[in-house]
């Protein structure tokens, strides 16, 4: 039996351990960036401001309730965005590949994200598995995981 730094296993599923620090922090960040504009904003659309801030902060928080659960017996990925959305089912035969996808910002990376692409139905759907700051490393050491668990051939 493998160890999986991403995934805590029970059984035949497997659910992926969610970003709590990442996003977290970016809820913090978009409270004190709220508690700036508070103090310091003389604009008119300082409303403004502060409801994309508060938005941005309650999003990261509801992003710490989902789940996405890959089950090995049945060959089926759940994915639920909220714990009040409901879920998504796709099989693993939906699936068509992987994308890293990284956003620079003058030389730097700034965001990366490990993407799913399933087509389910003739339509193109998107699974975000992950997200860092900086750095692709561990998001291939993610998808090298996802293929483990999907009985994937490994390059």
């Amino acid at each position: 039996m493998e160890a999986f730094k991403y995934f805590e296993q029970e059984g035949n599923t497997y659910n992926l351990k969610i970003q709590k620090g990442l996003l977290y922090t970016l809820a913090f960040g978009c409270i004190a960036a709220i508690i700036a504009i508070l103090m310091y904003s003389t604009s008119k659309a300082t409303f403004l401001y502060i409801a994309l801030f508060a938005f941005i902060g309650l999003m990261c928080i509801l992003r710490t309730t989902g789940a996405i659960i890959f089950d090995s017996q049945n060959r089926e990925i759940q994915r639920k965005r909220f714990f009040f959305s409901a879920p998504a089912n796709y099989s693993f035969d939906d699936f068509d590949h992987f994308l890293i996808a990284k956003q620079k910002s003058y030389f730097i990376t700034v965001m990366v994200q490990a993407i799913m692409v399933m087509r389910k139905d003739n339509k193109t759907r998107h699974i975000l598995l992950a997200q860092t700051l900086f750095t692709a490393k561990p998001l291939q050491r993610l998808s090298e995981e996802v293929s483990t668990i999907m009985g994937l051939p490994q390059h």
